[in-house]
């Protein structure tokens, strides 16, 4: 094999590797970059089902709200209301006890305006409204709950807060609704770009693996 076969052979087996090279580093690229399409396929489908979770969350607790005002407005003010009229009717009860009345059915309205849309989550953030949520409920029912935070705290929108609000305020409800707890705690653990709310009962609880078999 003369000097000139042996150049176009060498010359031949370096473009082939050379396409080679370069069929590899394209394949390369598009495996890397389908699998980045997909990672963040996956990413977007975490974060939808997170919102979609979250929504859930404040639907139910929307709703049950509702039912609970509907609830109080009637136990409550309905039955403060007819107990007036018919004392007014009557003419059974003397003025000061009707003014105690129209007291009562007051400070019921103003409970229920709060429950709704506490005027501290507009004026001060969320961190107040949750503490002044368990003084209240507090003072309202025979459990302690008791607020804690920790942490510096971030800047949130208003739709945020009211959402971490109305979680929290349900949360805390079903403890005393259903767990029997005579101590519940409320805490948020702020970090530099996220908050966690924790909510801690010394309650009855459940079997969680029981619930998830069950599904």
């Amino acid at each position: 094999m003369n000097g000139d076969s042996q150049v176009i052979l060498l010359f031949i087996a370096g473009a082939a590797l050379m396409l080679l090279m370069a069929v590899a580093i394209i394949l390369f690229v598009v495996f890397h970059q389908k699998k980045m399409v997909q990672e963040e396929i996956k990413r977007q489908n975490l974060e939808i089902d997170y919102q979609k979770r979250m929504l859930k969350a404040a639907l139910e607790s929307q709703e049950n709200e509702r039912k609970r005002v509907s609830k109080d407005l009637h136990d409550d003010v309905g039955m403060m209301l007819m107990t007036m009229r018919v004392n007014i009717n009557g003419r059974k009860d003397s003025m000061k006890e009707l003014l105690q009345l129209v007291d009562e059915t007051h400070e019921s309205v103003r409970r229920i305006s709060w429950d709704l849309m506490p005027s501290t989550l507009d004026n001060f953030g969320l961190s107040q409204a949750i503490q002044e949520m368990c003084e209240r409920l507090s003072v309202r029912n025979s459990v302690v709950v008791t607020y804690k935070e920790k942490g510096k705290r971030i800047s949130l929108d208003k739709d945020q807060e009211l959402l971490l609000y109305r979680i929290s305020q349900e949360s805390v409800t079903n403890a005393l609704r259903h767990a029997n707890a005579s101590h519940i705690e409320v805490s948020i653990n702020w970090t530099v770009d996220s908050l966690k709310v924790c909510i801690i009962d010394d309650g009855l609880g459940f079997d969680l693996d029981r619930k998830i078999t069950r599904l």
